[in-house]
């Protein structure tokens, strides 16, 4: 027998308010409701499965209750290799729900065909993300970008310390022992983040009386595996590697393994991420970025701005903090 649906009376009983109050809520009319009263219905929602019908809420809120997320600005293989930023995917999506909200993944030519599709944008911020700002700003919802682009163009930013990514991990394998470094990154420009992610690496170097020797390439896992094949070849192979990336550490890991190097004896790997579940089975030294807050504080910042009523909320940037996690090979 098939379950019976859950009724917004049932929502209402559960979370101890009236029919009315979570009709509200679901409407988006929050002008005399408590953010206790809010908790609670989102709550209930929650935990008893309550699917609101998105045709019929559409024609009386006048919203789409839907995000477009952004990656990139194609749909090419690469843009499902991310896994940091699936897993972003992955945690938003929860929270959106929870809100009576959904995502869908859109590269920038399906979101300027279809942006009566959505309520909002969320887009990663890359070079090739940077080039369609200016005309996004035009389209009247809400944007978030995750990471900084090289100008505000007066969207929100969330985004992590990335300049104390690079500080931290170099002072990491400088206090090791490791005195000679390559650090792997993106082509100058390529992703703003990693850019000060390099500075910050960077001034520690200078700091500590030593020259930063980069290698740049797409941060893929191939390219990491690549340049340990090519600095064992070239006789060039480094005490430690900072990749600025878990995905290139990964690839630097396998090609280890297949060159008999041993870690952290003859080559010490180190990235930036802490990808969920992968990088900790790999016992990977990184530093953690906190995906999860990111994907929670940018949920909440897209729902206040689409039911702001069309009152103008000033751009919000929001910094996180990082951590060194240490492990088997640093």
């Amino acid at each position: 027998m098939a379950n019976k649906r859950v009724t917004l009376v049932q929502v209402a009983k559960d979370a101890g308010v009236s029919p009315a109050t979570v009709s509200h809520f679901l409407n988006g009319n929050f002008q005399k409701m408590g953010s206790g009263t809010k908790e609670k219905i989102s709550l209930s929602i929650t935990k008893l499965g309550y699917q609101v019908n998105p045709v019929a809420k559409s024609l009386i809120t006048g919203r789409m209750h839907t995000i477009g997320l952004v990656l990139s600005d194609s749909t090419d293989d690469g843009y499902f290799e991310d896994l940091y930023f699936l897993h972003f995917a992955q945690v938003i999506k929860h929270q959106l729900k929870a809100l009576g909200y959904k995502i869908i993944l859109l590269d920038f030519e399906e979101i300027f065909m279809n942006i009566q599709m959505v309520d909002g944008i969320i887009v990663k911020a890359t070079l090739d993300t940077e080039k369609f700002m200016p005309k996004l700003m035009n389209l009247n919802v809400p944007v978030i970008t995750i990471g900084r682009h090289n100008l505000s163009y007066g969207a929100h930013m969330l985004r992590v310390d990335d300049y104390l990514s690079g500080q931290t991990g170099v002072n990491h394998l400088l206090s090791r022992g490791y005195q000679n470094l390559v650090i792997l990154t993106y082509p100058h420009g390529h992703v703003p983040g990693f850019d000060d992610r390099l500075n910050g690496a960077s001034e520690a170097l200078q700091q500590n009386g030593k020259l930063t020797t980069v290698i740049t390439g797409d941060m893929t896992e191939t390219f990491g595996y690549d340049t340990v094949v090519n600095l064992v070849q070239n006789n060039q192979l480094p005490q430690a590697l900072f990749c600025l990336n878990d995905i290139s550490a990964i690839g630097a890991l396998k090609a280890c393994k297949d060159l008999n190097i041993s870690i952290p004896d003859k080559l010490a790997v180190l990235g930036v991420d802490d990808m969920p579940t992968v990088s900790e089975l790999l016992s990977l030294s990184t530093i953690r970025h906190p995906i999860n807050q990111l994907a929670e504080a940018a949920a909440k910042l897209m729902i206040k701005s689409i039911e702001s009523d069309g009152q103008r909320i000033e751009p919000v940037e929001e910094v996180f903090p990082t951590e060194l996690m240490v492990r088997r090979t640093s």
